[in-house]
């Protein structure tokens, strides 16, 4: 009887969440598609062909190309079974740019987005270089450069400099971020970081802010889960810091976060002994939990946030009070 109950109580839950999962297994109306089924082969002819407003919608497979885009207000979609989250996504963009062949940062990138009012639900962007053996250079999984970007249900994945967000404002909600060395960054951006896994790879930084002056750019980290990543090439315990400052204007804030053991007590560091860079930085933290959240050790350049305090790094102070205009309230 116990047996039974247990067994039809999973049934249950399963059904719950199956009702709850939303599908994205079809285009919606007026997309341009992408796929064996669509009318582009590549993601780069669709985008080439798209226009200010259109919608693109990509059937599930791994699409081995970089993508780069400029037109305003477009918006693609991944075909997937949980539109809620990344763990379903079904559709991968992969390349292997490193700025030693390409010359710079932005142009390694897997996903180059140079536009403003873009949004983009449940895909998988990876830059195979250096990942797993840490060899190379600056390689970018994502390269933004514009106004009121969204990413929603995605995951990025990468080495070094996974995740570029360097102008504008950026959003991102129930995505996944992979890297291991100052695998988030960039200089004037505002980005909000919300309920999200940002996972590392091996032993290095989390992120690293080059803000040009003081208020510039800043990385609010809301509500996250820092862990080691499953394909981890060691348990990373205490070896991750959660960010180091490219200037001395550097800023990030992890609130209401869970850091696991990975975190080293002193939480950050210098950029080098050389050129520490902690003259102006703002380093908070606020409300985290979790094995690496003490905050005993933490580095002396770093700010303990108070109740009223850390208002002051709300979604709406960070990315404007018409955020909800263009933020997708779903992934909140």
């Amino acid at each position: 009887m116990v047996y039974s109950y247990f067994f039809f109580a999973l049934v249950a839950l399963n059904l719950v969440h199956s009702t709850l999962a939303t599908q994205r297994n079809s285009p919606p109306t007026g997309s341009i598609t992408v796929g064996p089924s669509g009318t582009y082969k590549t993601i780069s002819a669709a985008v080439a062909a798209a226009s200010k407003g259109a919608s693109i919608f990509i059937y599930a497979g791994t699409y081995n190309e970089a993508v780069y885009i400029t037109v305003d207000n477009l918006k693609i979609y991944g075909q997937t079974d949980d539109t809620s989250s990344y763990k379903s996504n079904t559709v991968i963009i992969s390349s292997n740019g490193a700025m030693a062949t390409k010359g710079n940062d932005d142009a390694s990138g897997t996903l180059r987005v140079h536009a403003n009012s873009f949004a983009m639900y449940n895909m998988k962007i990876v830059n195979t270089y250096g990942t797993g053996d840490g060899v190379g250079s600056q390689a970018l999984a994502l390269s933004a450069y514009g106004t009121e970007q969204g990413f929603y249900g995605c995951s990025f994945v990468g080495y070094q400099d996974t995740v570029l967000t360097d102008t504008g404002t950026q959003y991102f909600g129930h995505s996944y971020i992979e890297g291991a060395v100052d695998f988030i960054f960039g200089q004037t951006a505002k980005t909000y970081i919300k309920s999200s896994v940002i996972a590392s790879v091996a032993a290095g930084t989390i992120t690293a802010s080059g803000s040009l002056s003081t208020g510039e750019g800043i990385y609010v980290i809301d509500s996250c889960t820092i862990k080691a990543a499953d394909d981890a090439k060691s348990a990373l315990t205490q070896e991750v810091y959660l960010g180091r400052p490219w200037t001395q204007y550097a800023q990030a804030v992890f609130k209401d976060c869970s850091l696991s053991d990975i975190i080293n007590p002193a939480g950050w560091e210098k950029w080098s002994t050389s050129e520490p860079n902690t003259a102006d930085v703002l380093f908070a933290e606020y409300g985290n939990t979790g094995a690496g959240s003490t905050i005993s050790q933490r580095a002396s350049f770093s700010t303990m946030l108070t109740s009223s305090s850390v208002a002051k790094y709300s979604i709406s102070a960070i990315l404007g009070s018409g955020y909800t205009a263009w933020v997708d309230s779903n992934y909140s």
